[in-house]
């Protein structure tokens, strides 16, 4: 249970459970906008490279995405071999994309269509710079649309993604959002969707930075609201190979509950619209 969880924060200060420090954070209207806030105007403030993102560890990018290449082709081993055979079009959202690193090295090497998803502007920008310039050899997809927004207001659009990618972005939202967060994500899947996230994980507890308000998890703790929030892991991995002086990293591969009806009906109609069975190509 989260409310048996207990934390602390890097000034040595100790919370009896997640339920206090979000009281404790919150807005005077009980919100929590200062809370996202801050973390934006962080990251405001970071070099839009890829060493910047990665903390000052941009030689730990080539790790990464490895390990998360080989989960991806194990997950979603039925929907790439259609992909490879000209039977289907893959789309996938990337959350908390920063300057692209991800869509660039991973996804678009596997998905036609790549969405980015950042509340930093200046790292958008990078990111729009960086993918529209031709590579050789050209990978499969293209980056196709770039929202300037949070995750926890994001609104998804019904059938869209095969894949919803969230890396290093989980840790920013309050536990609230959550959990909400996958009932709206639902909506924006397919039916054989799924959603990849990729997190810092502690020992035990919660460690909350407040330079960039974020709130690192146990695994037991992210466990407990994926069921909470009603989704089903299919895989729960440890990325090897990691700086011993950095957090964990897990890899986590979840099948949210089914959407409601009506988020359900418009998916299936857009999924229909966008590629009938008769109408596949190849």
């Amino acid at each position: 249970m989260t409310s048996d969880i207990k934390g602390r924060d890097g000034e040595g200060r100790e919370f009896t459970s997640p339920d206090e420090l979000w009281q404790q954070a919150a807005d005077a209207d009980g919100g929590h906008n200062n809370w996202y806030h801050k973390a934006v105007a962080y990251w405001d403030s970071q070099e839009a490279t890829y060493n910047g993102v990665l903390g000052g560890y941009g030689y730990t990018s080539d790790l990464d995405v490895r390990d998360s290449r080989q989960l991806l082709l194990k997950a979603m081993r039925v929907q790439l071999e259609a992909a490879d055979k000209g039977q289907r079009q893959l789309t996938a959202l990337d959350c908390g994309a920063g300057v692209g690193r991800v869509t660039e090295q991973l996804l678009r090497h596997h998905f036609h269509a790549v969405d980015l998803l950042e509340p930093s502007k200046h790292l958008l920008d990078t990111a729009a710079k960086n993918l529209t310039a031709r590579t050789v050899p050209q990978p499969r997809g293209v980056a196709e649309r770039f929202f300037c927004e949070g995750l926890q207001a994001h609104n998804f659009e019904a059938g869209r993604y095969d894949c919803i990618w969230i890396q290093w972005c989980m840790l920013y939202l309050t536990d609230a959002d959550f959990i909400t967060l996958f009932q709206r994500a639902a909506a924006g899947l397919k039916p054989d969707g799924l959603i990849f996230v990729k997190e810092n994980i502690c020992k035990e507890g919660f460690v909350v930075d407040n330079d960039d308000s974020s709130l690192t998890r146990s695994n037991s703790y992210m466990l407990d609201l994926f069921e909470k929030a009603g989704v089903q892991v299919l895989y729960n991995v440890k990325q090897r190979n990691w700086p011993k002086e950095l957090f964990e990293v897990r890899m986590y591969v979840l099948k949210p509950p089914p959407a409601p009806a009506s988020a359900a009906a418009a998916a299936a109609a857009a999924a229909g619209a966008a590629a009938p069975a008769d109408a596949m190509q190849g």
